[in-house]
């Protein structure tokens, strides 16, 4: 599409370039289009003039060029529209030749392009069957290189031909292959060309008010995006809506504005068909004089710009010698006419020229030549009525069919619509959940994470207390026990004891060590990750108690609750129970002066009680306990939020201890 639109720029360019250039010895430039009186009328003939210095410019630069490239397409191509503006058949050899160029360099866009102007120089000149073969040819390439705007530009070809045949439907089908999608960007002029076909088919089927529609909104287009080379074609059009109606001076003023761009674009067949329209619009409104004055410098220049229409113009002079007197006259154009329609196949040709070379007869009292032609005339017209009535039938049924297309279509829009609306509800409802759970996973995380922070920070504060209990408990139990070691070692060596004391103190600092042992013994045992089991614990706890009661004449009576054995423990529990256990064992062997102690073990809902009792002497427990045993278990049981009581009502002694386990 890009290449397209520059090989366009270009070719503008060098026609700016070329317009530029001297013109010839007696000549002068042409002046702007001022449609207002018949001695100002524009036609073809300065467009012609200039055409020719053109061609010569060109000619000069394209044998100034001996390298085959893009550039000298180009020219070429130039060349060939230029010669099209005087002779439409004298520039198919041209065209040919750039297509040869193309093919041999193989450039597929320009070959394409070639293509296309060929199939274009065929539909002027109404040889519908080589436009075909060349419009084929020129799709196929615009397959092969996905060119989009080369495709719509071949189905509006089609759709001309069509038309220009009476295949009415036809030329629709063809237009409204073609989606709205494609009316924006580099298609968007493309798309402006099929609206203003559709506009002029409507109107050949006479429904007016559909045409006008089309054209003004290609009109608007058009003028928005600045397309001069559609602007032509849609005033033209426009013109031809207003005189069927009736419009007379909006026509005119349609007429003359086609014209004036098409002069500024140096575009000769336009400017004929504008010149033609205007003549038949005079004839139309009785102004023969006018209607010739337009006729006569237009048909030399139809023969070869625009054969199409020459029959059109040989009718407009036939009527107007007929109407001035002139029936010989009038003859001899009718039967031109006539002639000239049976070489182009127009049924339309046939029946105007055959109507007044019929009446031109009667005016010359031939009235056999007359009724020959009459009845010329009325075959005419019987087959064109009925071949325009199958016509416009077939293009009624097609509107139809279009239509009802168009209610499937939309249809079937408003229900892929609501299911895309339900699709994107769905998909709605799916991001809010995705989101809704993606929010409680966030939440769930966070409050993980918080979690997971205060059991870490709980964790680091049960640590940071067990260790300064096990440095507490080596510092008083063991360090004091290794300072009186220190000690008496000390004054051993240094001989401040007598002889006969030392054998005691040495059997005095032996078991000093041996208690700083088992103390040293009793914290390693308590952060044993191997001892986490409470049946370790009492496994401990009668050891202990045999260690500790049989040498010095006590028994024991133990009892542990079973469902100990499955209990979870703390750490901290455990070990101040087994601490205030062995405390409670050393007074009673120490103070107690009993023969039985007895252990009780028990849960109590979350807590566990130890009870120890003896039958010793008892006595009265003061109200701040003076001892340093009792002080080390009320401080150990309050470290774990528990407490110690005591009780000395029944013989002996007893002491209660309930801590928590959780």
């Amino acid at each position: 599409m890009n290449r397209f639109l520059l090989r366009r720029a270009l070719l503008l360019l060098l026609g700016m370039q070329l317009t530029a250039a001297a013109p010839v010895k007696g000549e002068r430039n042409t002046p702007a289009i001022a449609p207002v009186a018949s001695s100002e009328r524009i036609t073809a003939i300065a467009v012609q003039r200039t055409s020719q210095r053109r061609i010569d410019s060109l000619q000069a630069l394209i044998d100034a060029r001996p390298v085959l490239d893009t550039i000298k397409i180009m020219q070429v191509t130039r060349l060939a529209w230029e010669i099209q503006q005087r002779d439409v058949r004298a520039g198919l050899p041209v065209l040919r030749r750039a297509l040869q160029m193309s093919h041999q360099l193989r450039c597929r866009d320009y070959e394409a392009e070639a293509l296309l102007d060929l199939a274009d120089c065929h539909i002027l000149l109404g040889e519908y069957a080589a436009a075909r073969h060349w419009l084929n040819q020129a799709d196929a390439e615009f397959r092969r290189i996905h060119n989009i705007g080369g495709r719509i530009r071949y189905l509006g070809r089609m759709a001309r031909i069509a038309s220009q045949q009476g295949q009415y439907a036809r030329a629709l089908s063809y237009c409204f292959r073609v989606p709205a999608s494609y009316d924006a960007g580099d298609t968007r002029r493309f798309y402006t060309s099929l609206q203003i076909q559709i506009g002029s088919t409507y109107r050949q089927l006479g429904e007016l008010p559909t045409a006008e529609r089309y054209l003004r909104h290609a009109l608007k287009v058009a003028l928005r995006h600045d397309y001069p080379d559609r602007l032509n074609l849609i005033y033209g059009e426009l013109g031809e809506v207003c005189r069927q109606q009736g419009r007379w001076a909006q026509a005119s003023r349609y007429y003359a504005q086609s014209m004036t761009i098409s002069e500024k674009l140096h575009l000769a067949p336009e400017i004929l068909g504008m010149e033609i329209n205007l003549a038949e619009m005079d004839a139309q409104l009785g102004r023969n004089v006018g209607a010739m004055q337009r006729a006569y410098p237009v048909l030399w220049q139809a023969k070869k710009v625009l054969p199409l229409a020459v029959p059109r113009v040989l009718v407009l002079l036939a009527r107007g010698n007929l109407n001035r007197g002139y029936a010989d006259s009038a003859v001899l154009y009718a039967q031109k006419s006539l002639q000239a329609s049976q070489l182009i196949h127009s049924q339309s040709g046939l029946q105007n020229a055959s109507e007044v070379l019929a009446q031109a007869y009667a005016g010359l009292g031939q009235f056999a030549r007359a009724y020959q032609a009459q009845q010329q005339f009325m075959v005419a017209r019987d087959s064109l009525t009925g071949a325009e009535v199958s016509r416009r039938t077939a293009a009624l049924q097609y509107r139809h069919q279009l239509r009802e297309q168009q209610n499937k279509i939309t249809l079937l829009t408003q229900q892929t619509r609501l299911q895309q609306q339900q699709q994107q509800l769905v998909r709605l409802r799916q991001q809010w959940q995705v989101a809704l759970l993606v929010g409680v996973g966030a939440l769930v995380a966070l409050l993980a994470g918080v979690v997971f922070w205060l059991y870490r920070r709980r964790q680091a504060a049960r640590e940071a207390a067990l260790r300064t209990s096990l440095a507490a408990d080596l510092h008083d139990d063991v360090g004091s026990l290794l300072t009186q070691i220190s000690l008496q070692s000390t004054m051993l060596r240094e001989g401040l004891y007598p002889p006969e004391q030392q054998r005691g103190h040495l059997d005095h600092m032996a078991e000093t060590s041996r208690m700083a042992a088992r103390q040293m013994s009793d914290v390693v045992w308590g952060i044993d990750a191997r001892n986490d089991s409470f049946v370790s614990v009492l496994d401990r706890m009668r050891d202990h108690a045999h260690q500790v009661l049989p040498p010095a004449g006590l028994e024991l009576d133990f009892f542990a609750d079973p469902a100990l054995l499955t209990a979870s423990v703390p750490l901290n529990t455990r070990q101040a129970v087994y601490l205030i256990y062995k405390e409670a064992l050393h007074n009673a062997v120490k103070h107690a002066r009993a023969s039985l102690v007895t252990v009780r073990l028990r849960l109590r809902g979350r807590q566990l009680e130890l009870q120890v009792a003896d039958d010793g002497c008892g006595g009265p427990v003061p109200a701040q306990p003076a001892g340093q045993g009792l002080r080390n278990m009320q401080a150990r049981a309050a470290g774990v939020a528990g407490t110690v009581t005591y009780d000395t009502a029944g013989p002996g002694f007893r002491l209660v201890a309930r801590l928590p386990l959780g």
